[in-house]
């Protein structure tokens, strides 16, 4: 699988199976398919229900991102890979109402809902909403699309490249001098890719950087392959 980083969202290469862009999300040339996981809109309004007081904005945020990697891509298919809303006590009719108003941007665009256990546990999600197609599992050899990447298929036997979500994946990286990256970052192995969480106010997963693993850290502004210095940095604390 040949995956390549694109210097932005709008310089995708046709060639690669598989293009990580800027602003946390990979986009399929062949199918012309965007690709984000892990959204979780709601969760800001989901902990000020529960009386903890967080800002708000971040959902406009990453909407208005999404936005913008669907219309510069301009992908025939947005595929969410699951966690689209993080809780039902944070589904207010304000987080609806502004995830419809931002899909009814790009009608022409095909909205796909690969459901994670966050969507599952809200029920029913609303038609007026205006996505198309809300699934378990999207199975389109040789890409195998899912939530949790531990999610097999219903043929175990044949073979296939998983792409999911559900991790939050972050790396860690020290310098010599003390100094410490952290940040978000998609991860691969021979037949996997994770996605990096795309809602702002989300938590991560420390990737601990192991033989076979590529990490890239996840920016809005850039997609950037350390595999190489997590793995030095790694060896030089042992």
């Amino acid at each position: 699988m040949r995956i390549v980083v694109a210097e932005s969202p709008s310089a995708a290469d046709t060639s690669a199976d598989i293009v990580l862009v800027p602003g946390r999300a990979a986009f399929l040339p062949g199918t012309s398919t965007l690709l984000v996981a892990d959204v979780h809109l709601g969760k800001a309004a989901a902990f000020r229900s529960a009386g903890i007081p967080v800002p708000e904005g971040s959902a406009q945020a990453d909407l208005a991102r999404l936005e913008r990697l669907v219309r510069v891509t301009s992908a025939r298919r947005l595929v969410v890979l699951g966690d689209l809303f993080h809780a039902r006590s944070g589904c207010t009719e304000r987080v609806f109402a502004e995830f419809a108003a931002t899909r009814a941007r790009f009608p022409a665009t095909e909205v796909i809902l690969v459901a994670g256990n966050h969507d599952r546990a809200i029920g029913k999600i609303p038609p007026t909403l205006g996505i198309d197609s809300c699934m378990r599992t999207l199975d389109e050899p040789p890409f195998h699309f899912v939530h949790e990447p531990s999610t097999g298929l219903a043929e175990p036997d044949r073979t296939c490249f998983t792409v999911a979500g559900h991790l939050h994946p972050t790396v860690s990286i020290a310098s010599p001098g003390g100094d410490r990256l952290i940040d978000r970052c998609f991860v691969a192995e021979e037949s996997l890719l994770v996605l990096p969480a795309f809602g702002s106010f989300t938590g991560g997963h420390r990737m601990k950087p192991v033989d076979g693993l590529r990490l890239w850290v996840a920016r809005d502004d850039a997609v950037v392959d350390v595999t190489r210095l997590a793995a030095l940095a790694t060896r030089g604390r042992s």
